[in-house]
C-alpha cells in the first residue's frame, strides 16, 4: 500500500514517493510529519504536538492549525489507492509506515542486527551491519527545524549515532582496520570534543597505525580541553591507555580476531535463569502473598501477573523473590530477560531480541529458527506447549514489548514488572497486579539492620531516623547509603545521616558505581520515556514547596488549563513518578523532587522559572484569599495584583472548604510566604501572609503568625510599599497583644493607622480601629476601648459597609457592658448582631452573642443569658469542629462559654444542665492546657511542673461523678485554682471575666 513512499529524519526532513521528492511545506509543517514519525506508530495526542511546535506558549488556535497541518500533509503523502498515511487516533494523529519506509527505522534495525550478530561473535558481520547504520545519516538530523523539542530530539538522536559510531570502531579495531580508521574517528572526535570515547579509540586506532607520538598528542589535547572546559581529568581507562601507549605496551597492538569455531552441541539442560535471591530482602510479606500461582489455570490464556512501582523501590529484587519461593512448582525451568524497557534511549530489548534469547535457554538451534517476529513467536510458543516454565520479563517498557513474550500454554506462568501500570496487558490477559510503595519506617529500618547489622543500627536510633527520612525510604537510596556506611564500618550513622544532610535534599549522595545503583541514573530512565509535556509538568512540579499537590495549582504552575494537567498526571502516574493519594491530590518523593529540581536547572531558563514560580505564587495568593472571604464576611483584604491568565485559583463552596485548605495547605503557605520575600515577589509575600491571619490566629498557630507577618515587613519595607508595611504591622500587633504586650500592639496600630492614613484607605482605617478595640479591652482600658469603637464605627459608616458597621457596634457593646453600661450594650449589640447576622460572618456572630450573654447576666436576665450562650457555643463549635483544634482560640472560645452558661444556668435554677455544661468546660480545659507548646511556644522546667500539678488536681477531680448539692461549688473552687495558675504562666487570660 505503502511501497512508494521514503521519510528522511537524519538529515532535513524530506519525503519521496517513487523516488521522486515532495513538497512538505513549512518548516511548521514538517515538524508535524517528524513529530509523527519519531512517535514509530504510536498516537501522538495533540496537545503533544502544540507543544513540539510552540514549546510552552502555545497559541490559542493551536488545535485548528494541526489539524491544517495534518490535512495538507495527508494530501501531499495520500497513497495511489486513496488511504491516508496519517491517520486520526486516540484524540491525536498517527503515520502508518512500515520500519523500512524512514532512514531511522532502517538505522535502527540494522544497529538491532549488529548488536543481535556482535552477539553472536560474528564480527565482520556485525561491522558491516554498523557501518550501515551509520550509512542511513546524511548529516544534522531534523535539520532546519527548530523548538526545545526539535534541539531534544536532534541531541538524542545525535548521542545515539555517536555511540554506533563508537561500537563500529571498536569492531574495526578488532579486525585490524586501524589506518582506514584514523581519518574517519579524527573527525568525530573534533565534532564531538568532549566524548572521551571516541578520543580514546582515536589514540588506539593511530597506535596500531605506528602513529605513537600523534596518539600521544591526541591525549594531551583532549586532557587540555576537559581542564579548560569542565574542570577535570580524563576518564582512568583513558589515562590508562596513554600511560600504556608511553610504555608502547605490545598487547595494545592486538590482531584481527579469529572467526570462532562452529559451536557444539551443548547437552540438555533445563534453563534455571533466575538471578540470584539477595539474603538482604526484607518486608513485602503481604505483597508476596498477594502474588500466587493458580491452581486450576484458564486454560484459554496464561496466568500473568504484573509488578510495579516508582524507579528504585525494588521490583526486581521483589519479583527474584517470589520466583525463587515458586520455582520448585516449573519443572520444566524459569526463563529470565531484562527487556532494559526505561534504559537509556536504544538500549531497549525489542521483542525480536527477547524471543531469541529465549529460545537459545530453551536450547533450539539457531538453523530452525525464522527471521521474522511473528514466526519466531510461534516457534516459541510450540517449544513451550506441554511445559510447565516460570517466565520473569523484568522491567518491561510497555505492552506491546511483552505480548510476543507470552506463552500460549496456560501451565505457565509470566511475571513482569515495569515502571508503568501495563493497563493494555492487564486489558489484554486480566493479569493479576501487585503495586510496590516506598518502605514503611519499621521495613526501612529492617533494611539497615540487615545489611549493616542489627546492634549498629540499635546503638544510633535517631542516626537511623535521619538516613532513612533522607532517603524517603526508597530501598534503592538505602542501597547505595548502605554500602558506603558498610565499606566505612568505623564511620558512625551519625556521620553518615551528616553526609546527607550536607547534600542538603540532592542526589549527589546517592551515586551508584553504575548506572543500575545511581538514583539520579536510574530516575533518569522513567524520565526520558515521557512525552515531552508530561516531561515538563514533573520538572515543574518541583516549584511546589511540599511532596503533595493539588491538580489546580499543579496545572497553574505549568500554566496549563486543569483538564490537560490531569491527561499529564495520568502519564505521570502511570510511569510511577508521582502518586494520586486523593482524588485531584498527588504525591512524589522527595528523591524523585531533588532530580525535578536537577532538571529544571538545566533545562528550563532563569526567565522561564521565575514565571513558573509567579504562576504559582498567583495560585495560592487569589486561592488563599478567597478562602479568607470565605471565613470571614468583613472586606479587610487588599486587592491582590493581577492574576496571571494561565492561573485557575479554586473557589469553595463552604466555610468548611475553605478552613479545610488552609488546614491542608499550611505548610505550603509559610514556605511561600518566605519564597516570595526571597525572589522578589514582595507584594504575594505581605498579601498572602495577610490572606492567612485569621486561620492561624484562630488556630492558635502563633509561630507561624508571628514569622509570616516579620517576612511581610521586612518585604514590604524593601520594596516601599506602604500598604503591606501597614498590613504587616497589623498583623504583628496581633501577635504583640496575645503575649501581653499592649504598649508595642498599640504602637504598631498607631504606625498602620498613620500609613493608611496617607493612603487615603478610609476602610483599611476603620479595620485598625476595630483591631485596637481588642487591644485596649485586654489592657483593661475599657474607656480608651470605647473611644477606638466610636472611631472605628464613624470611617465603617463613612465607608458604607454593613459588616463593618456591625463590627464597630459589636466593639461598642463590649466596651459598654465592661464600663457596667449593660442595658446599652444590649441596644448595640442586637443592632449589631442584626447586621452580622445579615452578612453571615460566623466569628463575629459568636462574639456578639457572648456579649450579649454578658450584658444579659449582668441584669440578672440568666435564661435569656443561656440562651445567647448557647447560640455562640454552636456557632463556635461549627467553626472549630476540626482535629488540630483543641488549642485553638476558636477552641477556647466554647471553653469559656460554656463556663459562663453553667454559671447562668445554675443562677437560673437549672442545677443538672448548670453540671454539664461545666464538667464539659473542666474536660475542654483539660485538653487544651494538656499542649501549652502550641498556646505559650514552648514552657520551661517550672512551667511544666506547675501545668502537671494543676492537671493533676483536673483529672482526679473529673474522675469523680457530678453528684451531690455540692458538686457546683466544688468544681467552681477547682476551676478558680486551675484559671489562677493559668493566668500566671499566660495561657488563661481569655477565661477572666
Amino acid at each position: 500500500m505503502k511501497q512508494g513512499l521514503a521519510f528522511a529524519l537524519l538529515g532535513p526532513v524530506r519525503a519521496w514517493r517513487d523516488g521522486a521528492e515532495l513538497n512538505l511545506g513549512s518548516p511548521q509543517q514538517r515538524l508535524t510529519l517528524a513529530t509523527l514519525l519519531l512517535a514509530q506508530g504510536r498516537a501522538v495526542p495533540v496537545e503533544e504536538i502544540a507543544a513540539a511546535l510552540w514549546g510552552a506558549a502555545v497559541p490559542r488556535a493551536a488545535r485548528g492549525t494541526i489539524r491544517t497541518y495534518v490535512q495538507r500533509l495527508r494530501r501531499v503523502l495520500e497513497t495511489a489507492d486513496g488511504e491516508p498515511v496519517i491517520v486520526s487516533a486516540g484524540g491525536g494523529y498517527a503515520v502508518r509506515v512500515p520500519e523500512e519506509a524512514t532512514d531511522l527505522g532502517r538505522f535502527r534495525r540494522a544497529v538491532r542486527a549488529a548488536e543481535a550478530a556482535r552477539d553472536r561473535g560474528e564480527v565482520k558481520a556485525a561491522a558491516g551491519l554498523y557501518k550501515e547504520a551509520v550509512e542511513e545519516w546524511d548529516g544534522e538530523p531534523l535539520a532546519g527545524l527548530h523548538g526545545e523539542t526539535a534541539d531534544a530530539e536532534r541531541a538524542r538522536l545525535r548521542r545515539r549515532r555517536i555511540g554506533v559510531v563508537e561500537e563500529l570502531a571498536t569492531l574495526e579495531l578488532e579486525l585490524g582496520r586501524c589506518p582506514d580508521l584514523v581519518d574517519r574517528l579524527a573527525a568525530e572526535a573534533q565534532a564531538e570534543p568532549l566524548r572521551e570515547r571516541l578520543h580514546e579509540l582515536l589514540m588506539l586506532a593511530l597506535y596500531r597505525a605506528g602513529r605513537q607520538a600523534e596518539a600521544l598528542t591526541a591525549f594531551d589535547t583532549l586532557r587540555k580541553l576537559l581542564a579548560e572546559e569542565l574542570g577535570v581529568d580524563p576518564a582512568p581507562s583513558v589515562r590508562e591507555l596513554h600511560h600504556r601507549i608511553l610504555r608502547a605496551d605490545p598487547e595494545l597492538l592486538g590482531q584481527a580476531r579469529p572467526r570462532p569455531a562452529p559451536p557444539q552441541a551443548a547437552p540438555a539442560v533445563t534453563p534455571a535463569q533466575l538471578p540470584p535471591d539477595l539474603p538482604a530482602f526484607i518486608g513485602r510479606e503481604d505483597e508476596l502473598a498477594a502474588l500466587t500461582v493458580p491452581e486450576q489455570p484458564d486454560r484459554h490464556c496464561p496466568a500473568v501477573a504484573v509488578v510495579h512501582g516508582t524507579p528504585g523501590v525494588g521490583k526486581t529484587t521483589f519479583a527474584v523473590r517470589w520466583a525463587h519461593r515458586v520455582a520448585a512448582r516449573f519443572p520444566n525451568g524459569q526463563l529470565y530477560v531484562d527487556l532494559r524497557g526505561f534504559e537509556p534511549e536504544g538500549v531497549a530489548v525489542e521483542p525480536r531480541e527477547a524471543v531469541w534469547g529465549l529460545l537459545d535457554a530453551l536450547a533450539v538451534p539457531t538453523q530452525l529458527r525464522p527471521d521474522g517476529l511473528d514466526p519466531l513467536t510461534a516457534l516459541y510458543r510450540s517449544v513451550l506447549a506441554g511445559r510447565r516454565c516460570l517466565i520473569l520479563l523484568d522491567n518491561a517498557r510497555d505492552t506491546a514489548q511483552v505480548l510476543p513474550l507470552l506463552p500460549g500454554n496456560p501451565n505457565c506462568f509470566v511475571l513482569v514488572t515495569s515502571r508503568v501500570e501495563l493497563s493494555g496487558l492487564v486489558a489484554a490477559t486480566g493479569a493479576h497486579t501487585v503495586a510496590l510503595d516506598i518502605l514503611s519506617e519499621e521495613e526501612a529500618t529492617g533494611f539497615l539492620a540487615r545489611r549493616l547489622g542489627q546492634a549498629r543500627v540499635e546503638a544510633e536510633p535517631a542516626a537511623v531516623r535521619e538516613i532513612i527520612a533522607a532517603c524517603a525510604r526508597l530501598p534503592l537510596a538505602l542501597a547505595v547509603v548502605c554500602a558506603r556506611a558498610a565499606y566505612h564500618p568505623a564511620f558512625s550513622l551519625a556521620a553518615v545521616a551528616e553526609e546527607l544532610d550536607a547534600a542538603r535534599g540532592g542526589l549527589d549522595a546517592f551515586t551508584g558505581a553504575d548506572s543500575r545503583t545511581d538514583v539520579r541514573s536510574v530516575l533518569s530512565w522513567s524520565y526520558r520515556a515521557l512525552s515531552v509535556p508530561a516531561a515538563r509538568l514533573f520538572r515543574l512540579l518541583s516549584f511546589h514547596p511540599a511532596t503533595s499537590v493539588d491538580l489546580r495549582a499543579a496545572a497553574s504552575l505549568a500554566g496549563l488549563p486543569a483538564a490537560r494537567a490531569r491527561a499529564l498526571f495520568r502519564e505521570l502516574t502511570a510511569a510511577h513518578l508521582v502518586a494520586e493519594v486523593a482524588p485531584g491530590r498527588f504525591h512524589t518523593h522527595d528523591l524523585l523532587r531533588a532530580y525535578a529540581l536537577e532538571l529544571v536547572s538545566v533545562q528550563d531558563s532563569a526567565a522561564d522559572q521565575r514565571a513558573v514560580l509567579r504562576r504559582g505564587l498567583d495560585y495560592h495568593l487569589h486561592t488563599a484569599r478567597t478562602a479568607a472571604r470565605m471565613l470571614s464576611a468583613h472586606q479587610d483584604l487588599p486587592a491582590p495584583g493581577e492574576i496571571d491568565p494561565a492561573v485557575s485559583p479554586r473557589g469553595f463552596a463552604s466555610y468548611e472548604q475553605a478552613l479545610d485548605w488552609f488546614i491542608l495547605e499550611h505548610a505550603v503557605l509559610i514556605g511561600l510566604v518566605q519564597r516570595a520575600a526571597a525572589a522578589g515577589f514582595e507584594q504575594h509575600a505581605w498579601q498572602l501572609a495577610w490572606m492567612m491571619r485569621h486561620y492561624l490566629d484562630w488556630a492558635g498557630h502563633w509561630r507561624d503568625l508571628e514569622t509570616v507577618h516579620r517576612t511581610a515587613l521586612r518585604a514590604a519595607t524593601e520594596a516601599g510599599d506602604a500598604a503591606g508595611v501597614a498590613y504587616a504591622r497589623r498583623g504583628l500587633a496581633r501577635i504583640e497583644a496575645h503575649h501581653g504586650r499592649f504598649a508595642q500592639a498599640r504602637a504598631l496600630l498607631a504606625e498602620s493607622l498613620t500609613g493608611f492614613t496617607i493612603a487615603g484607605d478610609t476602610l483599611a482605617r476603620a479595620y485598625t480601629h476595630r483591631q485596637a478595640i481588642g487591644v485596649r479591652q485586654l489592657e483593661g482600658d475599657y474607656a480608651g476601648a470605647l473611644e477606638e469603637a466610636a472611631a472605628a464605627l464613624a470611617l465603617f459608616r463613612a465607608a458604607g459597609s454593613a459588616v463593618g458597621e456591625g463590627a464597630g457596634l459589636l466593639g461598642l457593646a463590649a466596651s459598654q457592658t465592661r464600663l457596667g453600661r449593660h442595658e446599652d450594650a444590649l441596644l448595640s449589640g442586637r443592632r449589631a448582631l442584626d447586621l452580622l447576622m445579615a452578612a453571615g460572618d460566623l466569628y463575629d456572630l459568636a462574639l456578639a452573642l457572648d456579649v450579649l450573654g454578658r450584658a444579659s447576666s449582668a441584669l440578672g436576665r440568666f435564661a435569656e443569658a443561656a440562651d445567647y450562650r448557647e447560640r455562640g457555643i454552636e456557632l463556635s463549635r461549627s467553626m472549630a469542629n476540626r482535629g488540630d483544634f483543641v488549642t485553638s482560640l476558636l477552641h477556647r472560645m466554647v471553653t469559656s462559654a460554656l463556663i459562663y452558661l453553667s454559671e447562668a444556668r445554675h443562677l437560673a435554677g437549672q442545677t443538672e444542665r448548670a453540671n454539664r455544661a461545666l464538667r464539659e468546660a473542666l474536660t475542654r480545659l483539660r485538653e487544651e492546657l494538656d499542649e501549652p507548646y502550641l498556646v505559650v511556644g514552648g514552657a520551661d522546667g517550672a512551667t511544666d511542673a506547675a501545668l502537671r500539678e494543676v492537671l493533676a488536681t483536673l483529672a482526679e477531680f473529673l474522675a469523680e461523678p457530678d453528684e451531690g448539692a455540692d458538686w457546683y461549688e466544688r468544681a467552681g473552687t477547682v476551676l478558680h485554682k486551675v484559671v489562677s495558675t493559668a493566668e500566671e504562666l499566660g495561657l488563661g487570660a481569655y477565661l477572666s471575666e
